[in-house]
């Protein structure tokens, strides 16, 4: 992983299956802001409108609320100004209904809005059919600087001074927010539906940087990995995880995510649990119907599975029978579907750690 960070950053050409992408974001949070911050963080099917009043690093953020919207079905399918003048639209019921900015001439002054952008909403546009089509963003990407001025078209046309001068990916946006509370934060890390990390790096480590934003950060840049697309000859594949991104709406992309993932994580146990019960008979002569149905098994359901400690893994068998249907389970059977889910998810666990050595390791060349 660290070979493919140094050769993808010294190169604008795609040298390596990571893109470490130089985020648009132009500057970090110092810990002394203050004052009412707005922020969107735009998902799959949904986003997240959040407000707060930061009164600096040693003081505690007071005045914070959220509001998770839904996205109507026919606003998914359309534009992305479609999509931006709905959530200006909902912004601005959210701003009317909380309390107001009481900073000195905060009815003047143009506010800035935080904008994050969660994988989900590639992957829910490339399963959707949606217009929307949209790419990782990099401090270049002519496709981000569309967007922000679509959104920003939308929030001036529903009477909103608020202003977004980038999108970022939300594990930028995380850094950032890390940043805030300790100037000694460097990177951060997700580990949910998608999985991605992000660092600081030194300009002049960055052969590939064209200085097309200004940076405030002296001479630091922001590195979005899009680790998930990491793929390498050691990554211990199986014919389990093969056939899941063969049969997957991506194939031959986004490797390391589908074996870290939280979208992924139960699809692979499901696809081990579908061939022993089809080799062993695991679960009786005939093969439950729902255990051969795609994503029946979320990785939240396979968690609970995982954790559950009871001496007959009770757990385990109420998440049979309603997932899967299969009331008849023994204890050793329960015992077997606990194996298959310790096996994957530490996997994952481990391959996740090793990626973050990978970071660490990079970032500490600095």
């Amino acid at each position: 992983m660290v070979s493919d960070m140094q050769a993808s950053l010294a190169s604008q050409e795609e040298t390596g299956t990571l893109s470490m992408l130089v985020s648009c974001a132009a500057s970090l949070p110092k810990g002394d802001e203050r004052g009412l911050y707005y922020g969107v963080n735009l998902r799959g099917t949904n986003f997240l409108i959040l407000c707060a009043r930061l009164g600096g690093r040693n003081e505690p953020i007071s005045d914070l609320l959220r509001k998770e919207i839904s996205i109507p079905p026919n606003v998914l399918i359309g534009t992305s100004q479609e999509l931006f003048d709905y959530i200006a639209a909902e912004l601005a019921k959210f701003v009317s209904e909380n309390p107001p900015d009481d900073t000195p001439d905060a009815s003047e002054r143009e506010r800035k809005l935080g904008f994050t952008v969660s994988y989900p909403v590639d992957q829910a546009a490339a399963t959707s059919g949606s217009a929307i089509k949209w790419k990782s963003f990099s401090a270049n990407d002519t496709v981000e600087k569309a967007l922000v001025n679509d959104i920003n078209r939308a929030l001036e046309e529903h009477g909103l001074k608020f202003r977004v001068f980038s999108l970022v990916d939300d594990t930028v946006g995380n850094l950032a927010g890390g940043r805030y509370y300790n100037n000694g934060i460097v990177a951060s890390v997700t580990l949910a539906m998608g999985s991605n990390a992000a660092y600081v790096e030194l300009e002049e480590a960055v052969p590939k940087w064209q200085r097309t934003i200004p940076s405030s950060n002296l001479n630091e840049l922001v590195i979005n990995t899009e680790w998930g697309n990491f793929n390498c000859s050691n990554l211990p594949i199986t014919e389990f995880d093969s056939s899941l991104d063969a049969e997957s709406s991506n194939p031959g992309s986004r490797i390391f995510e589908k074996l870290t993932s939280a979208m992924y994580l139960g699809e692979i146990v499901r696809r081990v649990l579908l061939k022993m019960a089809q080799e062993t008979a695991l679960f009786g002569d005939v093969v439950p119907p729902e255990l051969a149905t795609p994503y029946q098994l979320r990785s939240p359901d396979m968690a609970a599975m995982h954790q559950d400690t009871s001496e007959d893994r009770d757990v385990v068998g109420e998440k049979l029978k309603e997932i899967f249907g299969i009331t008849n389970s023994t204890p050793m059977v329960r015992e077997v579907v606990v194996e298959v889910c310790d096996i994957v998810v530490e996997r994952g666990a481990r391959l996740a750690g090793a990626g973050i050595v990978g970071d660490h390791r990079k970032a500490r060349e600095n």
